[in-house]
């Protein structure tokens, strides 16, 4: 069967046939087509601190340098030297010029060359700068994509979660800690099990132990779904920011970028999503008090923040090749906050995402069987099933333009 083909006999409510989790030339096509029109979270600039920081990224197989080349000015580039290629930095780092350690062609933060009396006579120097990658920076969190020409607009969906992110403090925080769960999986079988929790009961007693919804998406539990929504409704009633707790999402697509906020209590009398519920830090942006809630922000379709009332989380799915996916979290504490147990912190999502790693390759595991066939999604993953929906939509989308 032609490739473009597979995308229209997919069965509608149905994971993918095998080929869309293991075949390199699938893969290949989403990184020519797909990847370069998605916006993808990258860090934080406290991971930024002054004039010349500079940290080294991974952007959907491409090495990415961020810098920091002034007071409120970030750039970004491809980690290539526009000499010979080499990489130019390693590793995160401080340096008032990027120098090459190949040949020590030096470039200015802002990408410019510097170096520049090796330069054939005829050649302009000013044509072998750093080649730019696009970066958006909003409430401190940095994002970049990897084709400004094929990168949709940002600003409607920036501008939908920023005060999400202002409410939260995002930009007055410091990186506590930022950890790396690598998984042997297929991006796609990574974000279809992040965006369900059908499988959180059984597979995440930490995380049902913490968290209330899972009385609605993890199981079909009439009594506890309505315990919940009745807890729900008392903290609707009494929390002391109403207007913030607002729902809003936008699917985007080709041309857009998705976006999505909601708000949620936690649920039995937990302030935040630590072992005991107790606080692990102080309050964080605008809350005065613990009210018990999470937030939920998405950026397009491979990245998200978590904000509690002392702590936010940042998701990064990162896909590195058919079989391997990245999982980076990346803990926000404010920035004043001193003397602060991580693993206090990390404890939820350490465990959660620790365990999703060995579930996800386990299913990885069975899909590369000659006896893997595709099952139905059930009422219990309706992101899922949005999710590979949207993703064939897209891709079949973009067909023409491959063939």
């Amino acid at each position: 069967m032609d490739v473009w083909s597979r995308f229209a006999a997919q069965r509608p409510g149905w994971s993918l046939e095998q080929p869309f989790y293991t075949d390199p030339t699938i893969f290949e096509l989403e990184r020519q087509l797909w990847f370069p029109r998605q916006w993808m979270l990258m860090g934080h600039v406290a991971e930024l601190p002054r004039k010349g920081a500079h940290i080294v990224r991974s952007l959907f197989n491409e090495e990415v340098l961020i810098v920091r080349a002034g007071e409120d000015d970030f750039r970004a580039f491809f980690n290539v030297c526009t000499h010979r290629g080499s990489r130019i930095c390693k590793s995160d780092g401080h340096a008032n010029l990027l120098v090459c350690p190949y040949h020590a062609w030096s470039f200015r933060l802002t990408g410019e060359l510097q170096s520049r009396g090796e330069v054939p006579e005829g050649i302009d120097p000013d044509a072998l700068g750093l080649h730019p990658v696009p970066i958006r920076v909003r409430e401190g969190v940095i994002f970049c994509g990897l084709d400004a020409e094929r990168l949709p607009d940002p600003t409607a969906a920036l501008d939908a979660i920023t005060p999400a992110l202002q409410h939260h403090g995002i930009a007055r925080t410091r990186v506590l800690e930022r950890r790396s769960y690598p998984t042997r999986a297929n991006w796609k079988l990574v974000m279809e099990n992040f965006l369900e929790c059908y499988h959180c009961r059984p597979a995440h007693p930490e995380y049902t132990s913490v968290n209330g919804h899972v009385a609605v998406l993890g199981a079909r539990d009439p009594d506890r779904v309505a315990q919940y929504q009745q807890e729900v409704a008392a903290w609707l009633a009494s929390c002391p920011d109403k207007a913030f707790n607002t729902k809003i999402w936008d699917p985007g697509g080709i041309e857009a970028t998705a976006y999505g906020v909601s708000r949620t209590p936690l649920g039995d009398g937990r302030l935040t999503q630590s072992q005991d519920g107790r606080p692990v830090a102080p309050l964080m942006g605008s809350f005065a008090e613990y009210d018990g809630g999470e937030t939920a922000i998405r950026f397009g379709r491979l990245s998200f923040v978590g904000g509690l009332n002392d702590h936010a989380i940042l998701f990064q799915i990162i896909p590195r090749a058919v079989d391997l996916t990245d999982t980076v979290m990346t803990w926000l504490v404010d920035a004043s906050a001193t003397d602060i147990d991580v693993e206090r912190v990390c404890w939820l999502w350490e465990a959660t995402t620790s365990q999703d790693k060995g579930i996800v390759e386990e299913n990885a595991a069975g899909v590369r069987s000659g006896a893997y066939r595709p099952g139905p999604y059930t009422d219990l993953e309706p992101w899922s099933a949005w999710f590979i929906a949207n993703y064939l939509k897209e891709m079949s989308e973009l067909a023409p333009a491959a063939v």
